[in-house]
């Protein structure tokens, strides 16, 4: 009888928090802080501090379930446990293709910065469409194959090409900080008054914590849990390496935007936030500075950091295509683990390939950000549901597992904040994301209808169905409260607030305690 192949368990705890750093520190320092003062001001401060304390709150849930359920396809699995196969599969599927585009705009973000090189590298990025011409799409496609190779050979050589560009791709923004600072900071910028510092309002500032790539770049924390069989510890090592990612690079990314507002010149800022486009805003920041040094060194991290970026999140897809394989709900030659590398060299393969068609469907950074955001948050909705229906069903495996406090309380209170950012999204964006769900939906009627008969389809439906009523309330929300095709819509902030903090409350307590498979 052959042996079972398996995943090693040799990740440290700083190995496996360098995972997450990386995930982290990707484009969006290079791109987002310019994008959040557009939006928000100064006050984008405050999106940052926001997309921590979801970040952190969102984690919070996902370790604790991981802690007690190990599997390396992640929270699909665990919603498989609580709400049933379709449950999980809808969870995973989301989830899966918020992760599988990133290593795409880690490449887009690339091809814009080298853009600026030469005469030739221009020829990669339009600035007036703000879109990869041909050619541009041509390297990109070079890129992914680089993060596939990462990938490909063994879990060791992704983490050892990790390790060393996690720690310099840390160094260059925090030295860029450093610079910054010492050229000076105009403070006058930050305003005198609150209107001065949030001059669009706090709509404006949750709005961009979605629009502006903050969502995208702190879901980097889900990296480590992914590895959780192969790591020997998961209720000590997730806590540690996941919150100390997320806090670390909150600081980062904090004083980041911090020096970016304060280096600017006062007249700049006199002409109107919105007014800011610098092509690339560190570079530009550095050169009015004659700091000519620190310009090539951000070009070179404009290349390494989203490089160690799109590997790991290629490495995280491909395990989270790998689960669902295995649960026999995608194509079996995706769980084939390599026996002398123990890699997932099929799936991987595969999350390049769609990586590769999302860079032709999308040729913009801007525009792909906007899109994974709110399948990130679409993504984290499971998580405060899981938390309580899984005590509910005792499905813990062992007695060494994290506990998030006051779950009861906390639980529902970060499913509504999470409701109320994707509100913000607005509509019609909201359902056109949902639209990416139908492909994962053909895939899963496809091989359950040869398994299951209708009866068990309309159960398994059942306890998924909180998903689909969500979906469908906080659609018509959207619609009649954000809806940017209306000049005035319907019903007012302070009506739509009220509605969806209701519904919301309504469909957790659905979801949690009683939809659950029992």
């Amino acid at each position: 009888m052959a042996q079972e192949i398996t995943f090693k368990k040799n990740i440290s705890t700083f190995s496996l928090m360098m995972t997450g750093i990386t995930s982290i520190i990707g484009s969006g320092w290079l791109l987002s802080t310019q994008k959040l003062s557009n939006i928000a001001g100064p006050a984008a401060l405050f999106s940052w501090v926001i997309g921590m304390l979801i970040a952190m709150s969102v984690a919070l849930c996902f370790i604790e379930v991981g802690s007690s359920i190990r599997n390396a396809g992640g929270i699909g699995y665990y919603s498989k446990l609580t709400h049933g196969e379709f449950s999980g599969f809808l969870t995973s599927w989301i989830n899966f293709l918020s992760i599988v585009i990133v290593p795409a705009i880690e490449a887009q973000a690339i091809i814009q910065y080298l853009s600026q090189l030469s005469p030739y590298f221009m020829t990669w990025y339009n600035p007036i469409i703000h879109e990869m011409t041909g050619l541009g799409i041509f390297y990109a496609f070079i890129l992914m194959l680089f993060f596939m190779y990462i990938n490909y050979w063994s879990v060791q050589l992704f983490i050892k090409f990790n390790n060393l560009l996690t720690l310099i791709k840390f160094l260059v923004p925090l030295i860029t900080i450093i610079c910054l600072f010492y050229n000076g900071i105009d403070y006058g910028n930050f305003g005198s008054t609150l209107n001065e510092f949030n001059p669009f309002g706090f709509r404006a500032i949750f709005a961009s914590v979605v629009s502006c790539g903050v969502v995208m770049s702190f879901n980097g924390f889900q990296t480590p849990m992914t590895f959780a069989n192969e790591i020997q510890s998961p209720e000590k090592q997730l806590p540690i390496a996941v919150l100390g990612s997320i806090f670390i690079t909150f600081i980062l990314y904090l004083l980041l935007q911090f020096v970016f507002i304060g280096a600017l010149d006062s007249k700049l800022v006199l002409s109107g936030w919105q007014n800011i486009h610098f092509r690339s805003p560190y570079i530009n920041l550095l050169l009015l500075a004659n700091m000519q040094v620190m310009v090539w060194v951000i070009y070179v991290s404009s290349v390494l950091a989203p490089a160690a970026c799109g590997s790991a999140f290629l490495a995280s897809s491909s395990r989270m295509l790998y689960a669902l394989s295995n649960d026999k709900l995608l194509p079996q030659f995706l769980s084939f683990l390599n026996p002398k590398y123990h890699s997932p060299r099929n799936a991987v393969i595969a999350c390049t390939v769609v990586g590769c068609i999302a860079l032709l469907l999308f040729r913009s950074w801007s525009s792909l950000v906007g899109v994974v955001s709110i399948l990130h948050l679409f993504s984290y909705l499971s998580a405060p549901v899981m938390v309580i229906a899984s005590r509910l069903k005792k499905l813990s495996t062992t007695n060494k597992k994290f506990s998030l406090p006051l779950a009861h309380i906390l639980a529902p209170i970060i499913f509504i904040a999470l409701s109320f950012l994707l509100f913000f999204s607005a509509w019609p964006l909201v359902p056109e994301m949902m639209a990416l769900i139908i492909p994962g939906l053909m895939f899963y009627y496809y091989y359950q209808l040869k398994v299951y008969s209708i009866q068990k389809m309309l159960k398994l439906f059942f306890h998924a169905s909180w998903i689909i009523i969500y979906f469908t309330g906080l659609n018509i929300i959207c619609y009649f409260g954000n809806n940017l095709n209306m000049q005035t819509n319907i019903w007012s902030i302070e009506t739509s607030s009220v509605v969806l903090t209701i519904f919301s409350y309504l469909v957790f307590i659905y979801g949690a305690y009683f939809s659950y498979e029992k």
